[in-house]
This record gives C-alpha cells, sequence and structure tokens, in this order.
C-alpha cells in the first residue's frame, strides 16, 4: 500500500513537472512571438491615429479619419488630468500600479463569482492585457485570452505604466467612430479633455465598457450612462480619488451631454493646407484659431453694410510681417452650398486695380525718382494694338502737377500710367513675375500693356497678400507659409525704396486728395495701406501693413457682378480698421524704422524740389541717398503763384473754366524736370491712327503738348500749314480722305510728326 502512494506521489510529481514544464515553454513560447513594444505609442500614433490639423498653439481645426473610419483626438498623458487617469483606474484596473500584467486577485475573484453563478459574470482584464486587445484585435475566445494574458506581461516589461496608461486612454471605443478620450470629452462636453470635471471623467472611463448601449444621443443611454457613472464615482470616493464633498455635489448633477461636431475651423485655410504638405498624423499649422475667429466674427458684424453696397462675399488673409506665416484666412462669408460658400475667395484670380501701383513707384524710385518728383496728372491718350487708352481718374478729375507721393497716397491713375510709360512696361512686369503676381499663364508684358499700372492683371488676394511682404519686410519677398519652417526670402526691391514707399502709404496727408482724412483711417499708430478698384467696380480691395502683421481683403461677388460703386475705402475701411484693433487690443506696434540709405531732406513744398535759402515754404521729405540729387527750388516766392510748363497748357485752359486758375500759370521759362519726356509730343491723334469720314462730322481735334512754354504751335499736314495755335495748342482740322503726314513745329523749331490714314 505505501509504495503503491510513494509511486502515485512520484509519477503526479512528474506529471505536475511535465505540466508545469509545458506551461513555462508554452509561456516562452507566446511570450517571445509578442510584438516588440518599445516604441508602441508612437506606432499606435501612425497607425491609429486620425490626421489632425491644429492651429499653431495646437487647437484642432480639422480631423481626418484613420484607415479604420475612426477619428481619434491623441493626448500626451502629460495633459490627461489625474481626474480622468483616476476614473479609469477606478473602473477598469484598481491595482493597475501594483501589478505586471495580469492581476492575481482579479483572476480568482473572477474564477469564483463565475462559477459561482454558473457563467460570466465577471472579467479579470487589466488595463495593460485591454491595451493589448486594442493594439492587437482578435476574436474573443480561451487562446485569445490566453495570448493577451502573456503579452500584457511584456507590455508591463518594456513600457512605463503611464505609456500604458497613455495608450488605453487614447484608444479606447467611446461611441460611434470616436476613440479616446481627448476627442470624446470635446464632442460630448464640448470642452478640451484638460478641462473636465470629476463627474465627467466617470462618465469617459464607463462608456468604453459598451458604447452602442451608453448612446448620448438616446435618453435610454443617457439614462444607463448616468447609474454607471454613479457607481463609479462611489468607488472613487472610497478609493479616495474625490472627495466625499464632491461626490455629494457631482451625483446631485447630471452630465450635461452636448453633441459637438467635429471641429471645421479656418476650412478655406485647412483645404489649401492638405494640399500643400503629404498628410502626416499631427500638423500643426501657422493658424491662431483665436484671430481667425474674430476675423469671421468681425466679417459677419459687417455683413448688413456689405450687403447694402452690393458686396455678395469677403475674403481676408492675415499674415504676420515678421516670418510671412498665415495667421488667419477666410475665403467666403459661411463655408457651404449657400453662395457658393465652398469657394476660396482668396485663391481666385481677380482684377488688381490699384493695388500694385506702390510696386510701381518702388521701381521708379530705383530708377532714380524721389517722393518729390514731379507728375504731370493730365488727360492722355495713348495708342494700343487694340485702340485708344484712355486713363482715367476715379473720380473723373486731373490734378495737374502731383508728386509720387501725391500720386500714389491719392491713388491716381493719369500719373501712375505716365510713369509706367517713362520707366517700362517690360522693367514693372519683370518686377511683378518676381513678385508671384504674372500667374502661370506665360503672357509677355506687351499683353498688357500700360494698363499694366493700374492692374489689369488678374491676381489672388493670396498672392497680393504675399507680395506685399517685399514692402513689410524692406523688400525681401518671402512666401507666406502654413507650416512652421524657415523663411526663404528673396530681395525685389532696393530697401530703401520700399521704406520710402512704406512712408508714403502711412501718410495720412499724403492721400488727402480724394480720400480725405477719414475716421476708419485713423488708426492710433503707423499702418501703410493701399485700396484697389478694378474696371467697372467689381472688386474692391485693401492690403496693408504694420511692422507685424500683413492685411489683404478683397470684397465682391463670385460670379463677377459689379458693386454699387467704389467701395474699397469707405465699405472696407471700417471692416480693416476693426480688425487691427482687434489685432492690436493689447498695445500698438512699432513705428516703422528708415534704413541707413534713406534722408530726409528740406524741400519747397510748392515746387517739390530741394528749398532754396529763401523759400518760405520748407519741409521734410525723404530721398535715397546717393541716388538722384533733388534740384534746388528756383521759384522767386514773390507770390503764391506756381509757374507750369507747356504740357499743363489744355489742364490749365480747362481748370479755368471750371474752377479757375487759382495759383497755377504757365511760364515761359519754366521747363520740365522729367528728362524722358521729348519737347513737344503730338498727343492726338497718333501714329497709325486709321478713321473713317463720315458724312455728318470730318473735324478731327489735333492736340500737342510742349514741354516748354511756346507762343503758339504751328500745324503742318502734308507739307502744307494748316494753322497756328497758342496754348493749348488744339486744332479742329478737316479731314481729307488718304494718307496724311501731321506734324506740329514750335517757333524755335522743335517738332513732332505722326502718320495717319482716313478712309
Amino acid at each position: 500500500m505505501f509504495k503503491m502512494k510513494n509511486r502515485i506521489v512520484k509519477v503526479g510529481a512528474v506529471l505536475s513537472f511535465v505540466f508545469l514544464s509545458a506551461c513555462l515553454s508554452g509561456f516562452a513560447y507566446i511570450y517571445a512571438k509578442a510584438p516588440n513594444y518599445s516604441d508602441a505609442v508612437e506606432q499606435a500614433k501612425a497607425e491609429w491615429g486620425s490626421t489632425i490639423i491644429t492651429d499653431r498653439h495646437g487647437e484642432p481645426l480639422r480631423l481626418l479619419p484613420n484607415t479604420n473610419a475612426d477619428f481619434i483626438f491623441w493626448v500626451g498623458i502629460d495633459a490627461i488630468p489625474h481626474v480622468v487617469r483616476n476614473a479609469i483606474i477606478c473602473s477598469e484596473d484598481k491595482r493597475f500600479y501594483r501589478h505586471f500584467g495580469f492581476d492575481p486577485i482579479a483572476v480568482a475573484r473572477s474564477a469564483y463569482l463565475n462559477l459561482k453563478n454558473g457563467r460570466i459574470k465577471s472579467g479579470a482584464s487589466t488595463i495593460s492585457q485591454q491595451v493589448v486587445r486594442l493594439l492587437h484585435p482578435r476574436k474573443r475566445t480561451y487562446k485569445s485570452k490566453l495570448i493577451e494574458f502573456i503579452w500584457a506581461v511584456k507590455l508591463e516589461q518594456t513600457l512605463t505604466k503611464e505609456e500604458i496608461l497613455e495608450l488605453c486612454l487614447n484608444l479606447s471605443p467611446m461611441g460611434r467612430n470616436i476613440r479616446g478620450v481627448g476627442l470624446a470629452s470635446r464632442t460630448y462636453f464640448g470642452k478640451s479633455i484638460s478641462y473636465v470635471n470629476a463627474s465627467e471623467a466617470a462618465a469617459l472611463a464607463v462608456l468604453p465598457r459598451s458604447p452602442s448601449r451608453f448612446d448620448t444621443r438616446t435618453n435610454k443611454g443617457r439614462v444607463a450612462i448616468r447609474r454607471e457613472r454613479d457607481d463609479l464615482m462611489q468607488r472613487m470616493s472610497q478609493a479616495g480619488a474625490i472627495s466625499a464633498d464632491s461626490l455629494s455635489h457631482m451625483l446631485r448633477r447630471k452630465p450635461a451631454f452636448q453633441q459637438t461636431p467635429f471641429p471645421l475651423e479656418a476650412p478655406h485655410f485647412v483645404d489649401l493646407a492638405l494640399t500643400q504638405k503629404t498628410h502626416q498624423t499631427q500638423m500643426t499649422t501657422t493658424v491662431d484659431l483665436d484671430v481667425q475667429q474674430r476675423i469671421e466674427q468681425i466679417i459677419r458684424s459687417h455683413k448688413n453694410k456689405l450687403d447694402k453696397a452690393g458686396i455678395g462675399q469677403v475674403s481676408v488673409v492675415a499674415a504676420t510681417a515678421g516670418d510671412s506665416e498665415i495667421l488667419a484666412m477666410v475665403g467666403s462669408h459661411h463655408y457651404g452650398q449657400k453662395s457658393d460658400g465652398f469657394v476660396n475667395g482668396a485663391t481666385a484670380p481677380r482684377g488688381a486695380g490699384s493695388t500694385l501701383k506702390p510696386f510701381l513707384y518702388a521701381l521708379a524710385l530705383e530708377k532714380g525718382y524721389n517722393s518729390t518728383t514731379e507728375i504731370s496728372d493730365t488727360f492722355r491718350t495713348y495708342y494700343t494694338p487694340k485702340g485708344d487708352y484712355q486713363p482715367y481718374n476715379a473720380d473723373r478729375r486731373w490734378y495737374g502737377p502731383v508728386t509720387i507721393r501725391s500720386a500714389l497716397g491719392n491713388s491716381l491713375n493719369a500719373s501712375a500710367v505716365k510713369t509706367i510709360k517713362q520707366i517700362g512696361i517690360d522693367p514693372f512686369h519683370e518686377l511683378l513675375d518676381k513678385l508671384q503676381l504674372t500667374g502661370s499663364d506665360d503672357r509677355k508684358a506687351e499683353h498688357y500693356g500700360l494698363g499694366l499700372a493700374i492692374g489689369n492683371i488678374e491676381v489672388s488676394l493670396l498672392n497680393l497678400t504675399q507680395a506685399y511682404t517685399a514692402l513689410a519686410r524692406e523688400g525681401m519677398f518671402s512666401k507666406l507659409k502654413f507650416f512652421p519652417s524657415n523663411t526663404d526670402q528673396i530681395r525685389v526691391l532696393e530697401p530703401e525704396a520700399a521704406a520710402i514707399i512704406t512712408n508714403i502709404l502711412s501718410d495720412p496727408s499724403a492721400r488727402l486728395l480724394t480720400f480725405g482724412n477719414p475716421d476708419y483711417f485713423d488708426l492710433g499708430f503707423q499702418v501703410a495701406l493701399k485700396t484697389g478698384t478694378s474696371s467697372n467696380y467689381r472688386d474692391c480691395w485693401i492690403v496693408a501693413y504694420t511692422t507685424r502683421h500683413i492685411v489683404g481683403i478683397w470684397a465682391g461677388n463670385f460670379d463677377g457682378k459689379p458693386i454699387n460703386g467704389p467701395a474699397s475705402a469707405p465699405v472696407l475701411g471700417p471692416l480693416l480698421k476693426d480688425i487691427l484693433t482687434s489685432l492690436y487690443a493689447a498695445g500698438p506696434p512699432e513705428n516703422f524704422v528708415l534704413p541707413a540709405g534713406v534722408k530726409r531732406e528740406m524741400i519747397c513744398w510748392m515746387s517739390g524740389k530741394k528749398a532754396g535759402l529763401h523759400c518760405p515754404y520748407k519741409g521734410y521729405d525723404l530721398v535715397i541717398e546717393n541716388k538722384a540729387e533733388s534740384e534746388t527750388c528756383n521759384l522767386q516766392h514773390k507770390d503764391d503763384l506756381f509757374p507750369l510748363t507747356g504740357r499743363y497748357a489744355q489742364w490749365l485752359d480747362r481748370r479755368k473754366t471750371s474752377q479757375g486758375s487759382g495759383r497755377f500759370y504757365l511760364n515761359t521759362g519754366s521747363k520740365s524736370r522729367n528728362s524722358g519726356e521729348p519737347s513737344i509730343e503730338i498727343v492726338t491723334p497718333h501714329h497709325n491712327d486709321r478713321f473713317i469720314l463720315s458724312p455728318t462730322s470730318s473735324k478731327l481735334l489735333l492736340r500737342a503738348v510742349s514741354d516748354q512754354l511756346v507762343s503758339h504751335v504751328t500745324w503742318i499736314i502734308d507739307g502744307m500749314e494748316v494753322g497756328r495755335t497758342p496754348a493749348p495748342y488744339e486744332f479742329a482740322w478737316d479731314m481729307t480722305r488718304g494718307a496724311h503726314k501731321i506734324l506740329a513745329v514750335t517757333p524755335k523749331n522743335e517738332a513732332a510728326n505722326v502718320n495717319i490714314f482716313v478712309e
């Protein structure tokens, strides 16, 4: 009998050893097959995370689903408050910090309860096992549980408890296609996970138990989740995770569930940004969501005024001046189907209008002009292959002798066209090409002609705002950025020229002629700004910049319908003021600083030349050193009269009729300061013009301008003198059919000629 018992013991020992060896071997085999979890957190972010586009401060702008069509807003463990961590631990694994992957006590308790009830009554999965299940989903079988059991041990040996908790809190299903507490807190409570309270934390902790049963969109689901939440909060109180007072207070409150939609902020910007960069798990952009939302609100507050002006859409781009980062982009009034709201007006090509003039005059400064250079703002027609071109100022008036400062400040079209004619269309087109304003259509300068000076080219608001970086950054052009990166820049303007243009655009007195001094341009700090309106009032623009920011605004209608008159200044001015006031609510920007190559020079305000010793009309203006010395004023100043050259004869003649000659008079001794102008020129008709003789009218107006005032101009047609005319040198000729050569000759034998043909 004793021998039999001894034999049984030995056999039992052998079998136990074999069983234990088999278990250990199986454990070692499965353990060895477990993945390497050393970088599990980063791998999970890459494989499970949604593409999240955030603003510069990490605030979500948009979520894109992962390959499983799930949405996850990943939150690092350091950003998850302890009340949320404690809630999930009390809910799922109260000995989380004391076990090494599985909880023997929980296993024993679960086995007892399940045997006692004859069915699965309680599970024993730890948070670590749940993380393994989340990382490697498989069918729920005993084999699966065994693998999860062993792999959880390896997980614990590889990662810290905080890393395991981070995986659990970000991968757990939270209802619908939402995973993780980061997005769940924003969706169900409308707040960041950083600001949830104990009641909300408990609700988030119980959601993964049965996401479909705890559907927060139904009353039944909300009641069920509240019951589970109350039970969990009792356990949290017992574990010391929340105080008794907090428990009592929270139990009396229902969780304030919301149905917050997924973030859809700065939608036009995000659409464009996603085309600029390969999708990543997290894409941090340059946008400042606070600035974006404030600008959107400001636009909404101006909608009634814009509607009255016939403006159906507005687009705004705001960027930093220092590193060219886009802070806000509004493409339309509302991102949606209504009124073509999905269209991004910031990228649509529109007529540039007068917004290009600062670059034209910057080029003129580089070629030797200065801010006091005189330009004749007078009526003039120009020959083009498409017919005569007649530029008009916006108010249909001409201002005679003006300086570059006044011509740019008041946005005079006639002066701009005369300037581009003198400095050349090709150089200006080349500058616009460097500023990426000419597009990719390969159109040459000749296609646009003289009208390029007043914006007969189409540009987008985004590119136009980008071009103004060259002025805001003292001649250094850089592309606007969607994502933080190093600033690539190229020099397109001399710093001195850019600085003087900035000084003109920020000078309220420079725009008094046409704009006056409206309240909406009075911001209390230095702002350089330029307005623009395209032909037939289809597009209105304002681009403004300070030492810190650049803001571009376009207004109009996507279908090209004209607005109700010129509205750039009176309608967009108040909108711009509100935006800039919002940007600088905490304090004004710094003033613009002049580079070393710019000096202040004493000038005569009457002539625009360097002030003489006895000039009574002295003031200061800016000039570029070593560029082109200003002439000294040669006026006698015996009275307030200002002598004009013969080029102003026609303008002064018309002025006398409408408002008197004022302080101007024609003087034989005066000469133009623009050396590029010929001494005499026939401005009507143009060379090679063709006319059809009409039965009702055979008169053709011949008109000449002379640099120096002369007593008369002799008109000679086909070798025969047909008339002599004093200023303004106009003669009405009775046309005859055939080819004709027309000469205009001064008493000093200076002459100009054109050939025409009359059919």
